[in-house]
């Protein structure tokens, strides 16, 4: 080989060189490689699983989640716990996405993508996840823009996304992260069920409303109806009425969490209801009912005559405070049934899990106000004639029955039993007088029928049979 074929090689390997350490910065090389391959899960499953903080930000909104004993609660909402199912929705949309394209691209790339936090346009910030593990970060995930379908479908093809510890490119993920959202009212746990165990006893109160009557509730077990205390003797319990009261506050869910402030502005306590309900374990809760303050604009007041208007549909506003419980049940006796022992047992069995369930009410309830609908609660508005009803008279049955009747004999005089009253009965056999049952039965004999003889017919005379000689004779004198 010359010296000039040399030269020409040389330069040709450091102009390549060259342009090899030239081409990280743009994007799509194909001469550079991200960190995690087609497939890569973008967090490992044993980091999703030893998380015990997450938080989500989505323009000016953010919510902060972090497990406290064992339970996910919402920071900003002052530890409430949250939704369980929307925990589990974005865990589980971490463990599922993996890289389906990966594009190799520095940090002067991200805006394309809608991947660069710091970027001061509205609508252009990507959203993010934070994990981290012991106070500490353990992974960063910026979801960009969405990627559209190159099918010619229109739909969407994954999201662009990136991780903090990558500098390496941008991947495309198919999990496209729609449910995302920061707001802490959508983490927290709506359900409101402080009487899930079944109530067995109420006592509603008004402190602060003269009209109102009050009224107790009570059944022996859940499985009973509620008959209302104190009635009079023409008085009974209006079943449909009470059966409502069965699943109050067992299944109820609230619409938001009210601070103590917007309590005391929207609440109109004059109106509140106060509920002591005690469940099927002992436990004492007391619950005050207070409805939102209505308010109407000059408008809609002049509106009033002219085009009258079903009023809006009052909330209301829930606190609960547990007072004491559950109760140890008392032993059942040795003559209880099967089921009543079952039913001690069970309860027994039960009692430490319960017992937890009513400490982790007390800390969730407490001190907090929860909005709710008027159907949640609209039974305890009720006074107490409404739950009540005249007693219907039971109408005495009608019983027909007849008397037995003894048949005379003779000799012996017939006893009539007396007449049952309010009963018609037949007028009594007449007895025979003694002379006449003395007298000799009278015998009806009907006289014989005499049959007529039957007409005679003419007498045929009978002749002995002749001999063989008679019979010959005869024939010779025949012959001559």
């Amino acid at each position: 080989m010359s010296r000039l074929q040399l030269l020409i090689l040389w330069i040709l390997a450091i102009g390549a060189g060259f342009y090899y350490f030239n081409s990280k910065g743009v994007p799509d090389s194909i001469s550079n490689k991200t960190e995690l391959e087609v497939g890569s899960q973008i967090v490992p499953s044993d980091l999703i699983e030893m998380v015990d903080s997450l938080t989500v930000i989505s323009g000016d909104d953010k919510a902060s989640l972090k497990k406290i004993d064992g339970r996910w609660v919402v920071s900003e909402k002052g530890d409430f716990p949250a939704n369980y199912d929307s925990i589990n929705q974005i865990i589980g949309a971490l463990r599922e996405a993996k890289v389906a394209q990966s594009v190799v691209a520095t940090d002067e790339y991200y805006d394309r993508f809608n991947l660069d936090p710091t970027t001061e346009e509205d609508g252009e910030q990507p959203d993010t996840i934070l994990l981290e593990k012991d106070g500490k970060e353990s992974s960063t995930i910026f979801l960009g823009k969405t990627r559209e379908s190159t099918g010619g479908s229109g739909g969407r093809a994954g999201r662009f996304v990136r991780l903090s510890n990558d500098e390496s490119g941008v991947y495309v993920v198919q999990e496209s992260f729609s449910f995302l959202n920061a707001s802490p009212d959508n983490w927290i746990n709506k359900s409101l069920t402080p009487l899930k165990e079944g109530v067995v006893k109420m006592e509603v109160t008004a402190p602060n409303d003269e009209s109102f009557k009050s009224w107790t509730v009570s059944r022996e077990t859940v499985r009973d109806d509620f008959i209302v205390e104190g009635l009079g003797e023409k008085e009974e319990t209006k079943s449909n009425d009470t059966a409502v009261l069965k699943n109050l506050l067992a299944g109820a869910t609230f619409t938001e969490l009210i601070t103590s402030e917007d309590y005391k502005k929207r609440a109109n306590e004059k109106a509140a209801r106060q509920l002591k309900a005690t469940d099927s374990t002992g436990t004492t809760f007391s619950i005050t009912i207070t409805p939102e303050k209505k308010t109407e604009t000059k408008e809609e007041k002049k509106n009033d005559t002219a085009n009258p208007t079903p009023p809006p549909a009052v909330d209301y506003f829930v606190s609960i405070e547990i007072l004491n419980g559950p109760i140890k049940p008392e032993p059942v006796g040795a003559d209880a049934t099967v089921q009543e022992k079952a039913v001690y047992a069970e309860r027994i069995n039960n009692l430490a899990e319960i017992s937890a369930s009513v400490n982790r009410m007390r800390s969730t309830y407490g001190k907090r106000y929860f909005l709710v609908s008027e159907t949640t609660i609209g039974a305890l508005n009720k006074n107490r004639g409404e739950l009540i009803q005249p007693k219907k008279e039971e109408k005495k049955p009608v019983t027909v029955a007849t008397p037995p009747i003894r048949v005379p004999t003779p000799g012996n005089k017939a006893v009539t039993p007396p007449p049952l009253p309010g009963v018609n009965t037949p007028p009594p056999s007449i007895a025979r007088p003694k002379e006449v049952q003395n007298k000799p039965k009278i015998e009806a004999v009907t006289p014989p029928i005499q049959v007529p003889p039957i007409p005679n017919k003419p007498k045929v005379e009978e002749t002995a049979p002749k001999s063989a000689d008679e019979a010959g004779l005869e024939g010779k004198k025949t012959g001559e």
